[in-house]
């Protein structure tokens, strides 16, 4: 259970991580739909064929995508 810097709740959905480069190594946690909504080109890619899922279901669509070999 993680908090999702742009919405602010909580909860387990699939999330894109970020370490920042602050001197502290911070985390940072985006839910991949909020990151996507907000410009992310990184999370837009990977739920580009969720067709607006969320949570649970978006981790559904998440594991059932081929593995990425990069």
């Amino acid at each position: 259970m993680r908090p999702c810097i742009g919405c602010g709740k909580s909860d387990d959905h699939p999330r894109h991580h970020i370490l920042l480069n602050d001197g502290e190594h911070t985390s940072v946690f985006w839910h991949m739909d909020c990151h996507a909504a907000s410009g992310c080109d990184v999370c837009s890619d990977q739920i580009a064929g969720a067709k607006g899922a969320k949570g649970d279901k978006l981790r559904t669509h998440l594991e059932s995508l081929p593995a990425r070999e990069d």
